[in-house]
């Protein structure tokens, strides 16, 4: 054999011994644990799986056959969707793709999970058990959610009645409060009341058992109504034939559903998945529209409710001309009712789609909301409203050219925050990160923080907008109000306001809280702090504010610059312990942006230099530093020397 012919056979074995390297399935993921979310949920994780590109989980319920439950990239996946009383197993494998075709690996090993307090005693603990019944019938109440608050400490326990209405949790010796809450029946605190003050304290001694036992009543049978509508073209009037038509639980009334029942997202017949928004929650009633486009729903008498038309290749609507649930109309139906109407909109340009994920700070995906706002004239305005899926995937279609900002709005166990491509849990609108829009734009991660709601204090008040005569003050819908503790500068809880401006952050634990609130086009004029604690029977009513309209020249055109120079105040404030700070530079120039403590000693430099017109947002990490007040200080001069030196000072607060 000559040599070039040798070289030629050598070749040719060579790519077939790669081909077939990489035609093998990766090994499969090993070291497979499976642990108990503190929001919930069952968390698995794994070692990466050499050549892998991402990762297949599989999923049992009390022996049923094994079934998709989701695919990853990550090495790690939460399933929210798990139950008292029901055994879960797991096994996860590995794949690639080789052309068009998945090389997919043997399973890991297997895992097995199952909700509840129910193991046995540890040293110094006791046990808190009991049986929960309808007090009218007797009968014992299965599922009903049983929660255990020890003032002074900061999250709360929780379990599930048996289907003998039985429930025990083993805890640590203490003073408890103990609430018992079951839906379609009132709630109670042990012994038999409905207000915390009145609630009997457990007091919980190592190696005791103490009783607790519940007689919930019944919430009466709900009344039914008939509500009907048409759907049509915005255009040209004609009836939209198969448009779908839900009515929802608004976002409050799923997160008081959740505490309820127990459950993440409430009940699992109220999640409906619908091609191109994601997967729905709280969906009380769905349907489409026949062949004239009308539709007949049937729901429940003086329960509220927002409403949501959508057909492929036409925009997203709630009911009234509204694109987000969070400014959609309340509507409460006391008779039958028609009317309820929608005119969906198909705009020709807009082409464009946005694909991405909601996503913690450990990449886990969160099922959330996302609302899509764009910057306009007007301000940011929202535009499309989108769910995940389970893992926490979204897509947003039907949109125009332009500069936008994605905020979401996890279902539970989480704080909504604003896309950034920096931060995680950036939670006022002012300190987002814009998306130009020319094309489909995809990889977008939106990364949020915990909120866990573990607690029973309360702090609830009305927020208003101020148009600039406090006569004329009117209820703000929308805002989200966050309860920020002073001590660790952590979310613990928050709420979105209602139409008539309300909020009410529950199920905090006790403590002290800043209540920051935020609201696109909005800056609010005062940041009350409160206390909730056994003082004021874990419960604050009155922590009203008021926000103020953004100036007009900060919403600006799309393409246009800062008109004057000007300094923000840093946020987060009070921070922990790094924060932002954003300035408007109407024109080319050298900046200085400096800390200094209370006794003017310069403590950083955070930018010396010359910098292009336009906003921008510097960060400062005060780990060094100690807790009390600082000053930002920023001098911006011209580099065209035309004009005099920019100067402003801003205070700031750092807590540790």
């Amino acid at each position: 054999m000559n040599f070039y012919l040798r070289i030629f056979v050598l070749s040719i074995l060579l790519v077939v011994c790669v081909v077939l390297a990489y035609s093998q399935a990766p090994p499969a993921p090993e070291n497979l644990t499976v642990q108990k979310g503190l929001l919930g949920g069952a968390i698995l994780n794994w070692d990466t799986s050499s050549g892998a590109v991402g990762y297949i989980i599989y999923k049992s319920i009390d022996g049923s056959h094994f079934g998709r439950a989701g695919a990853t990239h990550r090495q790690g996946f939460v399933d929210w969707w798990v139950f008292p009383d029901l055994l879960y197993r797991y096994y996860v494998t590995a794949f690639r793709m080789v052309g068009m075709t998945m090389e997919e690996s043997g399973p890991s090993d297997t895992v097995k999970f199952a909700i509840g307090l129910h193991h046995p005693p540890l040293p110094g603990q006791g046990v808190i058990g009991g049986k929960i019944v309808d007090d009218s019938t007797q009968a014992p109440l299965k599922g009903a959610v049983v929660r255990f608050f020890s003032p002074g400490k900061l999250f709360a326990e929780k379990t599930h009645t048996d289907s003998g209405g039985v429930y025990w949790a083993a805890l640590d010796s203490g003073r408890y409060l103990v609430r018992a809450d079951k839906f379609d029946y009132f709630g109670e605190w042990f012994d038999d009341v409905y207000r915390i003050e009145n609630a009997l304290i457990v007091d919980l001694h190592a190696d005791s058992l103490e009783v607790a036992n519940f007689d919930l009543r019944h919430v009466p049978v709900p009344v039914p109504v008939t509500v009907s509508g048409r759907v049509t073209d915005t255009l040209t009037g004609n009836p939209l034939q198969n448009a779908f038509v839900a009515f929802l639980r608004p976002h409050r009334w799923i997160r008081e559903l959740q505490v309820v029942t127990g459950l993440f997202g409430g009940f699992m017949n109220e999640c409906t998945d619908v091609s191109g928004l994601g997967r729905l929650f709280g969906v009380v009633w769905v349907g489409r529209t026949d062949q004239d486009g009308y539709y007949t729903a049937h729901l429940i008498k003086d329960l509220k409710y927002i409403a949501l038309a959508f057909k492929p290749g036409y925009i997203p609507e709630f009911y009234d001309n509204k694109y987000t649930p969070f400014g959609a109309d309340r509507l409460r139906f006391s008779q039958d009712t028609s009317g309820i109407d929608f005119k969906l909109l198909n705009n020709p340009l807009a082409i464009h789609s946005m694909y991405g994920s909601v996503v913690d700070s450990a990449g886990m995906g969160i099922p959330s909301n996302v609302i899509v706002f764009r910057k306009t004239i007007y301000g940011r305005l929202p535009v499309r409203f989108a769910m995940t899926d389970s893992l926490g995937n979204f897509e947003c279609h039907y949109l125009v050219s332009g500069i936008f900002y994605i905020k979401a709005f996890p279902i539970d166990a989480y704080a909504p925050a604003w896309f950034s491509k920096i931060d995680c849990g950036v939670r006022n609108w002012r300190f987002a990160d814009t998306l130009q829009v020319s094309g489909d734009v995809e990889g977008i991660e939106i990364c949020v923080m915990p909120a866990p709601r573990l607690g029973f204090a309360r702090i609830a008040g009305n927020i208003d907008s101020n148009p600039g005569n406090l006569f004329l003050a009117a209820p703000e819908q929308g805002v989200t109000a966050y309860a920020v503790s002073t001590t660790t500068n952590q979310i613990m809880g928050y709420d979105v306001t209602e139409d008539d401006g309300t909020y009410a952050i529950e199920n905090l634990p006790e403590g002290t809280y800043s209540i920051v609130v935020d609201k696109e086009g909005f800056n609010s004029a005062s940041t009350p702090v409160v206390t909730v604690d056994e003082s004021n029977n874990y419960e604050v009513s009155d922590a009203s504010l008021t926000l103020d309209p953004e100036p007009s020249s900060v919403d600006d055109d799309n393409n246009s610059l800062p008109l004057v120079y000007k300094l923000y105040q840093n946020y987060p404030n009070p921070f922990n312990p790094t924060t932002q700070i954003q300035f408007d530079l109407p024109k080319a120039s050298r900046v200085t942006l400096k800390i200094f403590n209370v006794i003017g000693q310069q403590v950083a430099v955070l930018i010396n230099t010359i910098m292009e017109p336009g906003t921008h947002t510097a960060r400062w990490n005060a780990k060094e530093a100690g807790t009390g007040i600082y000053f930002v200080k920023i001098v911006a001069t011209p580099v065209n020397g035309n004009g005099t030196s920019f100067n402003q000072v801003r205070k700031m607060i750092l807590m540790k």
